[in-house]
């Protein structure tokens, strides 16, 4: 069984690896073709010389500026900070399943919808460590730098969608849910970055990760619009619960130096969360036939987020 899950964790980090692989050749659009212009330069052995767009610079072929004294090394090493943002999410299906206990027979209840678009906000921190990289052409201050970075962040959003109930029964003409979800997630990152450092302080980046995400449902509620159920929550008895889901970010933005240590940087973040399962409790008031527990399900959340922030290189 410990088998069997661990697989199905796999297949499904997979699969939301491959979508946000796609959402990285339309977000490397961002980093815009003429900033990688100085790959034209660069040779193996880094003596190609541009008098232009290198102006005073000498071909040592070392990489990022190292036994340079004029130009420190440019890579960040350890660094840290801070980000906030918000933005939307894509619809996923939403699946509320179970039976009620009305007259004989039980009425078995099956009823889909689409999660509505709906805004969000992230706020979180990030650290890393950032290498040395590889030198493009002779120019030190241009190097193409990789990192190691995890981020840790809180995002807030809902699921609301109304849900039809696919009644085998035929007992009732129309079965209509009103289903709202405040969400409070977790998501946990590690993720790989690509910095693509220039001499005019400002260096864009792109980057890919692989996590996880704790999806909290807090406060749900699920109300039968058709027939009219005023002031029935479904899920009454239970309305919070939660479930951890694999999850897959990509990311690409620009950093901009505030001196040495500090700068800036703002980015699109990419957010795939894998579908998640969960048990509401069962209705539970005096005028409502009795229920058996709610069975929920989302499909994959996907979040488009803008964000913001403050980093420090130590």
């Amino acid at each position: 069984m410990n088998g069997f899950l661990r697989n199905g964790f796999l297949r499904r980090c997979r699969s939301l690896l491959k979508i946000a692989a796609l959402r990285i050749i339309a977000a490397m659009n961002l980093l815009g073709v003429v900033l990688l212009a100085p790959l034209a330069w660069a040779s193996e052995d880094g003596v190609a010389c541009n008098d232009t767009l290198f102006p005073n610079a000498t071909c040592s072929g070392n990489p990022t500026g190292s036994g340079n004294s004029a130009f420190p090394s440019v890579n960040r090493g350890f660094y840290g900070g801070f980000l906030v943002g918000g933005g939307v999410s894509t619809n996923d299906p939403i699946v509320q399943t179970g039976t009620a206990f009305p007259a004989p027979p039980p009425l078995p209840v099956w009823a889909i919808g689409e999660a509505q678009n709906r805004a969000g906000f992230m706020a979180g921190i990030h650290f890393g460590y950032e290498w040395s990289g590889r030198q493009i052409g002779c120019d030190p201050r241009w190097a193409i730098l990789p990192a190691l970075e995890f981020e840790g962040y809180y995002l807030g959003t809902q699921q609301v969608g109304f849900l039809n109930n696919l009644d085998s029964t035929n007992r009732l003409p129309e079965h209509l849910f009103d289903y709202r979800a405040p969400l409070n997630i977790g998501v946990l990152m590690p993720n790989f970055l690509v910095t693509l450092h220039t001499p005019f302080k400002i260096h864009p980046y792109a980057g890919f990760g692989v996590g996880t995400a704790i999806v909290s449902n807090s406060g749900a509620t699920s109300l039968q619009l058709a027939p009219p159920e005023p002031g029935i929550n479904h899920f009454n008895s239970n309305p919070n619960v939660t479930a951890w889901a694999p999850a897959a970010t990509c990311r690409a933005g620009l950093r901009f130096d505030l001196g040495n240590s500090w700068y800036l940087f703002a980015e699109y973040k990419f957010l795939a969360i894998g579908a998640t399962d969960y048990t509401f409790g069962p209705t539970v008031y005096s005028t409502h036939p009795p229920t058996t527990a709610w069975s929920v399900h989302y499909g994959t959340m996907f979040e488009h987020l803008g964000v913001l922030g403050l980093g420090c290189r130590f």
